[in-house]
């Protein structure tokens, strides 16, 4: 079967993933802003631009990742959020749909062929070493997003005595990967992909973060859920713990997603359709 994997393109991580890595993973033609003419099947990644919707025909697949507005979408609430996907479906007519978590399809399923495909991690991605002492704390991703969140963890990284980074070189140079989101409303809480923490299960790097879905939904169990400060002071005060570090490492690695086994999962969707 001839696939296209197409997308609006850019420089976001969710196309570089889901896009071009995912596309290539599964044998596909990667191509930003294409026709769909000679393909037997398109995949549309994330956004849906007149534009590049007047180029597909035919048979094609809508990956549904962060295809809402953002930063917009943060203020709707859940039936505002839930009507958008569902008028963009009926809109746009795709033969189906992946969809980034299964709470965001039980909320806005159609009932046309879907599938629930969880981000894999990065590719390459370094394993962690799990350095005796807890030292560094990170967080990967769009800093503006941190908000009021910034402030509380490096204060209680300051506390310890250790540094607070963002958007270190590699997650292997945390001893510990945060990940939180301030004024995500509805769409950030249950409709996220939980790609941060997908890649803190491959490099096997301790993680401490707030319980949205997408993460929940692939949790290993030796996730730290924290929301309020004492909460972050609690989680901090655990890992500082080297045995529980270890433990923790062993069970992400465990729950490790790579590219192949997403591809894996989604070429048998798309030839079953």
């Amino acid at each position: 079967m001839k696939i296209l994997f197409t997308g609006k393109g850019g420089k976001a991580g969710s196309w570089a993933m889901r896009g071009e890595q995912l596309g290539a993973a599964c044998g596909a033609d990667v191509r930003p802003m294409a026709s769909s003419a000679g393909y037997e099947l398109t995949v549309v990644v994330k956004k849906t631009p007149p534009e590049l919707m007047a180029r597909i025909y035919g048979e094609w697949v809508w990956d549904i990742v962060d295809a809402y507005p953002q930063p917009q979408s943060y203020a709707w609430g859940r039936t505002e959020a839930i009507n958008w996907v569902k008028n963009k479906i009926k809109q746009l007519r795709p033969t189906a749909v992946i969809w980034p978590n299964q709470r965001m399809r039980d909320d806005c399923d159609t009932g046309i062929p879907g599938l629930v495909l969880p981000h894999h991690h990065r590719l390459g991605i370094p394993i962690n070493p799990i350095r005796p002492k807890v030292q560094t704390v990170g967080y990967e991703g769009a800093e503006s997003y941190l908000g009021s969140y910034r402030a509380i963890l490096e204060q209680e990284c300051a506390r310890r005595g250790w540094r607070f980074v963002v958007n270190p070189p590699a997650l292997a140079d945390l001893d510990i990967v945060v990940a939180f989101r301030s004024g995500g409303g509805y769409v950030g809480e249950h409709w996220k992909s939980g790609v941060k923490l997908a890649n803190a299960h491959g490099s096997g790097t301790p993680f401490v973060g707030q319980p949205e879905c997408g993460y929940l939904e692939n949790a290993s169990g030796a996730e730290y859920w924290a929301q309020a400060p004492s909460q972050i002071a609690t989680a901090f005060d655990w890992l500082e713990d080297q045995g529980g570090r270890e433990a923790i490492s062993d069970r992400f690695r465990q729950k490790a997603f790579p590219v192949e086994q997403a591809a894996a999962m989604l070429k048998a969707f798309l030839h079953e359709l």
